[in-house]
């Protein structure tokens, strides 16, 4: 393992470096390099990175100290920072006095509660729920700071001591801010080191993420552990968004940056080691801040810069050894056992769903609150949107659903499908295209799952999330792939069977079309070879593989067909936009929504995808009920739902890990005629759970006289007037 990871290293290092050097040979921006440009740029990259190691040392202490990767750091950042805001430049506050109560109260009292009403829930969860609560935390965090202090108002946070010049350094200046957020990056690393390793306190966490029962035997207090780390990590992402706030743009927007940022300087140190994760962050720091200094990409790479977090993240991840094979852990009596569904039972469903689709599209289901007629106005546009999210939904059901490989980058494979038949097809929109798209999108998937193949669990999701943002930021931001127009549609109508679908209603029922036998696929593959292959990987890599199944070879598959589903997919989602932003649609947030939203539905279940239809067909209601003067009241919750539910919807999957779908389906099930084994499980467990008879104590059954007799024998309370032959005995 050692060796392995040694020559891994080394080779990832020096592929880096060449990269970099023949990069900075052919970008460099002809900057004068003296000692004063030199050292301002350091300064402010070192001031960066300490920054950043503020939120990995918070990421390393809490799932060092409870197994659990807490993604929504860097949310509970931005939510401090403005709180802050708030207690200081709108209240009036002293900084000192704001800065003791965000982080020293508000924050470790967050902390505390996230871990008693989530974290703890989560202790025996699988990975993927573990991912998508804390990621769905961190999703409806920044949603909630955006509801509360409207983000998209310019804002600004002073800096400490900004009137009291700073420290002469020779050609520079450090600012006394700067070094306020230098010295306590080192302060803190160093307390969290000597709290971890040489304290009491310290061995007890550490000791609980192993064994929770041992520690627990050995006098150690595992929830009151848990709690700690959970509030020590909230005040560390408390202090670094109040400390990056006046150094950055204040505006959560930024939290895509600081999250992978946060995420690489991690990664560097292995999620576990507190020195190479600030090492990392400075590092990090360092190169941002000198590549942005020192050379130029131009105007089609001009986020290039920010790319060196994820490229560094990417690059960390794929130097990491072989994972070990693991076994799967025995959940069967833990959890009801899922049906598959027949492929006669998958017809009538997507027959079902169709008709509705035809019936709400046509009017019939029309009960005053919309206008069938009015299909070509902006509220109903939504139900275009809501279909182009559920095609790039359904690529996630076989890579995480059934091979449980997680992926939080389906945008970047629709929107580089998306740019592959705005190549083919051009102007002409010709539909026949798609399936081309699909085919040249899956080797893609493939290449990316080269590196994945050796990786499992977190790591999965650290590299498809370093992939997202990497391609909105290098790639999809390009004139040439996404041209920037000004009028017009980048993307023409689809033209299919000699039709041009220019008409809204004939597009979403072409897209509904398109779902409907995708989902029908999705039906035949689960119960075909591949399917079966997957599902079982997912349940244990070293049993699949231990019956001749490919682990690497499956994965492959696996992501290519993602891949393919998500290319086509993007085709839709793109031409009903008909334009689309590099900035914007690609944003990592909105790839975390898709993610979310399918998941909370049921990830392994086909249908899952249109509960991707939430989000833009509650925008839609909402517009309408709007337009027709209905109850305000109902306005304000649609719009809230909009934007808080996807995360609400992936917190609520600690209460239903199985999803939102599976749990419906189990109650519709006992309704239909063929579904006898339905009405059988539940009448079963109606069986147990039925209240106990007046003297059965609680218990299944009532006790026997001679249970009566041994028990009284025992507490030495025995009648003596009682028969040797029993109670029994005596009443005969």
């Amino acid at each position: 393992m050692t060796f392995g990871l040694r020559r891994s290293v080394v080779v990832t290092a020096v592929v880096a470096v060449a990269i970099a050097t023949v990069i900075a040979v052919f970008t460099w921006a002809g900057t004068p390099v003296t000692a004063k440009t030199f050292l301002n740029a350091t300064y402010i990259g070192l001031t960066l990175g300490a920054l950043w190691a503020m939120y990995a040392t918070g990421l390393v202490v809490v799932y060092t100290t409870t197994g659990v990767f807490n993604f929504a750091q860097g949310a509970i950042g931005v939510f401090g920072a403005f709180f802050y805001w708030e207690l200081q430049m709108n209240r009036g506050w002293h900084p000192i006095l704001a800065l003791f109560v965000v982080v020293f109260l508000f924050a470790p009292l967050l902390g505390i509660c996230l871990d008693v009403l989530v974290m703890r829930r989560l202790r025996t969860a699988p990975l993927v729920v573990q991912l998508m609560v804390t990621v769905g935390m961190m999703v409806f965090l920044i949603s909630l700071v955006g509801t509360i202090w409207n983000a998209n108002t310019p804002r600004w946070v002073n800096a400490f001591f900004k009137d009291s010049g700073g420290i002469d350094l020779g050609p520079a200046q450090l600012t006394w801010h700067r070094f306020i957020v230098f010295v306590t990056a080192v302060v803190v690393a160093v307390i969290l080191r000597f709290l971890l390793y040489k304290t009491r306190i310290g061995t007890a966490m550490r000791a609980v993420v192993d064994n929770r029962e041992l520690a627990a035997l050995n006098g150690a207090r595992p929830n009151m552990v848990s709690s700690l780390a959970w509030a020590i990590g909230s005040m560390l992402g408390a202090l670094g968004g109040i400390l990056i706030a006046s150094e950055l743009e204040f505006n959560p927007s930024n939290l895509n940056d600081i999250v992978i940022i946060a995420f690489a300087a991690a990664a560097f140190g292995a999620l576990r080691n507190l020195p190479l994760a600030v090492v990392g962050a400075l590092l990090l720091g360092l190169l941002r801040q000198h590549t942005e200094t020192w050379l130029n990409f131009g105007t089609n790479f001009s986020k290039a810069h920010l790319g060196i977090a994820p490229l560094l993240l990417f690059a960390v991840v794929v130097a990491l050894p072989q994972a070990r094979l693991e076994v799967g852990r025995v959940v069967s009596n833990l959890r009801r056992r899922e049906r598959y569904t027949n492929w006669w039972e998958g017809l009538i469903g997507c027959g079902a769903l169709m008709l509705c689709a035809v019936m709400f599209s046509g009017g019939w289901l029309n009960f005053g609150i919309w206008d069938p007629e009015a299909w070509g106005g902006p509220a109903l546009n939504s139900a275009n949107a809501a279909m182009a999210l559920a095609l790039i939904g359904l690529s996630l059901v076989p890579l995480i659903g059934w091979a449980g490989q997680v992926n939080f980058a389906p945008l970047a494979f629709a929107g580089f499908g998306a740019f592959v038949y705005l190549k083919l097809a051009g102007d002409t929109g010709n539909g026949y295209w798609i399936p081309l798209v699909g085919l040249i999108c899956a080797p893609l998937g493939a290449l990316v799952a080269l590196p994945a193949a050796r990786l499992r669990g977190l790591y999965l999701a650290l590299m498809s999330m370093a992939f997202a943002q990497g391609m909105a930021l290098i790639f999809f931001p390009h004139e040439w792939v996404i041209p920037r127009i000004g009028v017009g549609r980048q993307f023409s109508h689809i033209e299919l069977f000699g039709i041009t679908f220019d008409d809204r209603r004939g597009y979403f029922l072409l897209m509904m079309s398109v779902f409907v036998i995708g989902v029908y696929g999705l039906v035949l593959l689960r119960n075909s070879r591949y399917g079966r292959r997957w599902m079982a990987m997912h349940g244990s890599q070293a049993a699949a593989a231990t019956v001749g199944i490919p682990v690497v070879q499956t994965k492959v598959v696996v992501y290519a067909v993602s891949a393919s589903l998500a290319g086509m997919a993007g085709v839709f989602w793109a031409t009903v936009a008909g334009n689309l932003s590099a900035g914007q649609d690609f944003d990592l947030l909105n790839g975390f929504q898709i993610v979310l939203l399918i998941a909370a539905a049921g990830v392994s279940i086909p249908m899952a995808g249109i509960f991707l239809v939430f989000t833009p067909l509650f925008t839609g209601l909402s517009h309408r009920l709007e337009d027709t003067g209905n109850v305000g009241f109902l306005v304000e919750i649609l719009d809230q739902l909009v934007v808080l539910g996807p995360g609400l919807l992936a917190i609520g999957m600690v209460f239903n890990p199985r999803g939102a779908i599976f749990e419906m389906g189990r109650g519709f099930s006992p309704i239909l005629p063929w579904r006898s084994d339905a009405r059988a499980e539940i009448a079963a467990e109606n069986a147990q759970k039925r209240e106990p008879e007046i003297g059965e104590l609680g218990l299944e059954r009532p006790f026997t006289p001679e249970e009566v007799i041994a028990i009284d024998r025992r507490l030495g309370i025995l009648d003596e007037v009682v028969p040797k032959e029993g109670y029994g005995a005596a009443r005969s």
